[in-house]
């Protein structure tokens, strides 16, 4: 009998093992690009936090900077950075981190500097800033597709390893300070859709707000211009 438990003991070990995985959040204005070079597709109607399951252990997260600053007149811009790489980051089961601006814009001016010279950390779940990464490379990549649809994605249980021969972004312990952090909590809604395409682009404009709905319009603006 005592034997038969140890058995389970070990397999159920053996399976929440398995099962463990850690979260990536990252806010509105930053855009996860790719995990470990695979591509992530990327929503037009992305909430204000985004979520992706990764394997525990060592990853690369590149992203961009982007967002929308309205003005006065009713118009508004859109500021986007060229890609941003944190390397080597050491990421632990069953733990939450967040990608984060460093010293974020407030004004239309600032986040025109800060596209120039974007500067991303990642937090851990207490809020400290353990790993950041300054500037951006025009570097080329092969992340082709661009997703409309979007979804929490689970980019775990990758077969290769990826091998990144840069720095790391880590900051080392003895560097490592406390950083304030806002928490920003947003609730998953589940929206079913059928039928064709555009009438699925019909349904979702018509549920969208406007903040939305604008977005839409900027990412259309910029699929005509390329």
């Amino acid at each position: 009998m005592f034997k038969q438990g140890l058995i389970a003991l070990v397999l159920g070990s053996v399976s929440f093992s398995a099962l463990a995985a850690v979260i990536v959040e990252a806010p509105e204005e930053i855009v996860v690009v790719a995990i470990d070079d695979q591509e992530v597709g990327g929503s037009i109607f992305r909430g204000k936090l985004s979520q992706y399951k990764i394997d525990a252990g060592q990853h690369s997260i590149s992203v961009k900077y982007q967002e929308i600053f309205n003005h006065n007149d009713g118009e508004h811009d859109v500021l986007k950075s060229n890609i941003v790489t944190l390397n080597q980051l050491e990421l632990k089961d069953g733990q939450t981190y967040q990608l984060t601006l460093v010293n974020a814009p407030k004004t239309f001016e600032d986040g025109q500097k800060f596209a120039e010279q974007p500067v991303i950390g990642l937090k851990d779940a207490k809020g400290q800033l353990i790993a950041q990464q300054a500037g951006a490379t025009s570097k080329s990549k092969p992340w082709l597709s661009q997703g409309i649809f979007g979804s929490i994605l689970d980019l775990r249980q990758k077969d290769d390893k990826n091998t990144n021969p840069n720095q790391s972004s880590m900051i080392q312990p003895a560097s490592t300070q406390p950083v304030a952090t806002a928490t920003t909590v947003s609730t998953a809604a589940t929206t079913t859709v059928q039928g064709s395409k555009d009438q699925q682009l019909i349904d979702l404009w018509k549920s969208a707000t406007p903040n939305e709905r604008q977005r839409f319009m900027t990412w259309l603006t910029e699929q005509a211009s390329k």
